[in-house]
């Protein structure tokens, strides 16, 4: 389904994600400490063979993740494609050829598989992961609970429920959460997720979050559903929020409702170019640039863009 936005890269929150809660756990030595954590019995070395087996799966896979995220963070975007097509379609196949083992370390295994087969999932495309994903958002371990928010906006699934992401974006224990449930809810709504009340409920109040990612978030979800009440808020974040990219995601998200709520044009256009004195100049051009995609124009001059602004009703 092509998203009427532009639809947000998967990869733009892994670093938050991954990077905090996949690190390798230091492995015991010798043989009877590797029992211990095994909880097996010495006269059973099929069993101690099958859990070693696992763990390495669990860590080669994770190494993949890793290293995909560090190539999406500092290759060049357009060049390093290919790259990152390759590094993503190796987890998929991986992921995918022991899609049961994860379903299984998810439900069952200990913190640190559970947390990599949370990201695990996200990769196979498969309607099979969702289930387990969204079990996975009521784990006691937080650290798997924020990377089955990147798994289920990894996934993608245009049948994901919303509820179980909004309680998190919500109420998240930590920044990381809650802006990984604001990815994860845009992702699945611009996936054809059916929207409930209260989406714009939590975006509105993740425009008063104190992570910022929270706020970008929630100003492009509110745009996504033509929520015109939440202008002036959106205003108050186009002025106001310390972080560029808050307000640029404010801005675009104005200009969105005034493309597509043609009543709110005029008042969008107003809102806009009155920012073009309040905001510094990396904002400034994101406003100008919003302008020519509600407009259709390109006015030279603050001057006619505030003159044009003020001739729409």
């Amino acid at each position: 389904m092509t998203a009427p936005m532009h639809r947000t890269p998967l990869t733009i929150l892994l670093t938050l994600a991954i990077a905090a809660s996949c690190a390798a756990p230091k492995e015991s030595k010798g043989l009877a400490a590797e029992r211990e954590r095994l909880k097996v019995s010495v006269y059973n070395p099929g069993a101690i063979r099958e859990q070693s087996s696992v763990g390495t799966y669990i860590a080669t896979l994770d190494r993949s993740i890793q290293q995909w995220n560090h190539n999406f963070l500092t290759g060049n975007k357009d060049r390093d494609r290919r790259t990152l097509n390759r590094l993503e379609d190796a987890i998929r196949s991986r992921s995918l050829k022991m899609f049961d083992m994860l379903v299984e370390q998810l439900e069952s295994g200990p913190p640190y598989n559970r947390r990599v087969a949370a990201t695990a999932l996200g990769f196979t495309n498969s309607d099979r992961s969702l289930s387990p994903l969204l079990n996975a958002l009521s784990d006691p371990d937080q650290d798997v609970i924020n990377n089955a928010l990147v798994g289920l906006s990894v996934l993608g699934d245009p049948t994901t429920p919303l509820q179980g992401i909004l309680h998190q974006m919500r109420f998240g224990s930590s920044e990381l959460i809650r802006g990984n449930a604001s990815l994860a809810l845009l992702e699945c709504l611009q996936a054809g997720s059916p929207t409930i009340p209260e989406v714009v409920d939590a975006a509105r109040s993740g425009l008063n979050d104190d992570g910022p990612y929270v706020r970008t978030k929630s100003a492009l979800i509110l745009a996504f559903e033509l929520d015109v009440e939440s202008i002036g808020d959106l205003a108050l974040q186009l002025y106001d929020d310390d972080l560029d990219s808050a307000a640029m995601a404010a801005s675009r998200a104005i200009a969105y409702l005034g493309k597509h709520k043609i009543h709110s044009q005029g008042n969008c256009a107003r809102v806009l170019t009155a920012a073009l004195d309040k905001v510094n100049d990396a904002v400034t051009g994101a406003v100008l640039r919003d302008l020519q995609r509600l407009s259709g124009r390109n006015y030279p001059t603050h001057a006619e863009w505030v003159q044009w602004a003020h001739r729409l009703p």
